[in-house]
């Protein structure tokens, strides 16, 4: 449990999930333990900005996560959130948190975010008052090690400063950001959205969620004879 007088400390979790997989769950699992946090929101997106139309509906979306954290050995602590089905769309992440921030009054949230969407937040909308907002969870991507990460943080607006004492960057009204190098998500929805339209069964996925794929026949899924 965290230390900050009373305040929970929430995980926000957002994407298309389209579908959702065990790396998911597994990168949920290891952030609520690494950073503390009380609770950790999975926030299924309708219509996300910067990507493509999602392959199944965000009812269906929604309803394989649910599946999938029916399971789940933190089921207490991990919740579903159809937050973003109440908003305009697109769902920009800066309306997400206000709403959040409204529901859930004076909490601590962290936005966890993939390497390679840090390198982009500047360009997300009203980047500045979502940085008020929000401390962020940074996941490993690719080949983003941590001087590239120390300098996108660096050049936000506002920015933040690594402190060597607390092993965290550190932004002004007492956000944080945490970078962590030991973790990713080892495989995209995109690789086993390709298997499931071949036929195969990706090792990934919870069985739950398979057999909701292959009940609603998603991703171009068609059951043998």
């Amino acid at each position: 449990m965290n230390d900050s007088g009373g305040a929970q400390y929430i995980g926000l979790f957002g994407g298309t999930f389209d579908p959702v997989h065990q790396g998911h769950l597994a990168l949920a699992g290891h952030v609520l333990e690494r950073c503390r946090l009380d609770t950790l929101l999975f926030i299924p997106a309708p219509a996300p900005p910067h990507k493509r139309l999602p392959g199944a509906s965000f009812s269906h979306r929604a309803a394989m996560l649910e599946a999938a954290l029916t399971d789940c050995p933190d089921r207490q602590r991990v919740q579903l959130s159809l937050i973003e089905q109440e908003l305009p769309a697109p769902s920009y992440t800066i309306n997400t948190v206000e709403a959040l921030s409204k529901r859930y009054g004076r909490q601590r949230f962290f936005l966890i975010i993939g390497a390679d969407s840090l390198l982009d937040l500047p360009h997300w909308h009203r980047t500045a008052e979502l940085l008020a907002l929000v401390s962020l969870i940074i996941v490993k991507r690719d080949a983003v090690d941590v001087p590239i990460i120390d300098h996108a943080l660096g050049a936000l607006a506002p920015s933040f400063a690594l402190d060597q004492r607390q092993g965290l960057w550190v932004g002004t009204g007492g956000v944080t950001a945490q970078y962590l190098a030991d973790v990713q998500l080892p495989v995209s929805s995109s690789t086993i959205r390709e298997e499931l339209g071949h036929g195969r069964v990706p090792a990934m996925l919870p069985p739950a969620v398979l057999a909701y794929i292959k009940q609603h026949h998603l991703y171009g899924w068609e059951l043998s004879p």
